[in-house]
Order: structure tokens, then sequence, then C-alpha cells
């Protein structure tokens, strides 16, 4: 891959904790992103702990999925249609990546390097990037929920909101995920 993403994480990993991963960035295309991962082992656990609850996981089972890439498709679909529900926020042209990382160590590691703050952040979401860095190991619906909140929240404004008025749209998606 020559994404810019891919690269930044090459010379991370590199740099940073000292092994490139061997098939550093497959992808995974759905309506709303590009899940960028290392391997499949990691998109298998990422689905596994993507549990959506029994109304979300009803929606998911009624559509089709020959391949955990087409049942991950389904779920971060609904996941993020949910979310622009909940918000009552539907953007023309909402699209992002989301990178795909084993633990919170590499994902507190991109940030360090991208911002230069040390931070115990499971996720988080670059607005300047568009992009979402997230622990496959600390994931769950609620978190997931959350960042795709500042997603909705991002592209739903011509102008950015204030990061307090963000935050709280992001927190009231995780909470009402599940309504």
């Amino acid at each position: 891959m020559t994404s810019r993403v891919c690269a930044s994480l090459v010379i991370l990993f590199s740099l940073h904790i000292g092994t490139i991963p061997s098939a550093l960035c497959e992808e995974l295309k759905t309506r709303y992103a590009t899940v960028r991962y290392d391997d499949i082992a990691l998109l298998q656990k990422f689905n596994d702990e993507l549990y959506l609850g029994r109304q979300l996981s009803l929606q998911v089972r009624q559509q089709k999925a020959f391949t955990i890439q087409d049942e991950l498709q389904n779920k971060l679909n609904i996941i993020v249609e949910k979310v622009e529900t909940v918000l009552d926020m539907f953007p023309a042209k909402l699209y992002v990546t989301m990178v795909l990382l084993p633990s919170s160590k590499e994902v507190q590691e991109v940030y360090l390097q991208k911002y230069g703050n040390r931070v115990n952040h499971v996720a988080y979401y670059s607005l300047s990037e568009k992009t979402i860095y997230l622990s496959v190991n600390d994931v769950n619906l609620n978190v997931l929920a959350h960042e795709v909140g500042h997603i909705v929240v991002d592209h739903y404004f011509p102008v950015r909101p204030p990061y307090k008025i963000h935050e709280l749209l992001a927190q009231f998606a995780e909470a009402h995920v599940n309504d």
C-alpha cells in the first residue's frame, strides 16, 4: 500500500516497537470506512470482540454474510447508521479510515508519535486525518459508537463545533447506541 497511514504505521512500528508487521495494511472496505489491519487474525478478533447487543445483532443476522469480512462490513455499517439515527445527523459524504491495532499500547504509541502527548486511550479519532485508531483488545460497542459519534459530528457540520460539543455528542452516541 502507498497510503500515508500505512507508511506512518510502518515507520511507527519500525522506530518505536522495533518490528514491522509482516502484512501491514490489509484492507476491508465498508459503505462508510476503509478498515486497515495487519492480518486476518486481528480482523477475526475484532469481529469476535464487537458484540452489538440483541437488537443490533438481529439486524446483522438479517443481512447476507458468508465471510468474516461480510459480517464485519454489516456490523460497521449498522453501527454508523445507528449513531447517525441517535444523533439525528445524516452527513452526505461520510467516509473515514479505521486502523485496527492489537492493543491500547499501540494506540497510545501512535498518539504519542502524532501529537507528542502520552494518553491512556483505547481508541481515538484524528480529526485532521479522518481516521479512527482502535485497540482490538479493548473494543466494544460503546467505544466504537463514541468514535463513530466523532465521525458523524465531524462530517455533519460545515464548520467544526468546539471540542466540548464534539465530545458531548460523541458521549451521547455512546450512551444511546443500544436504545
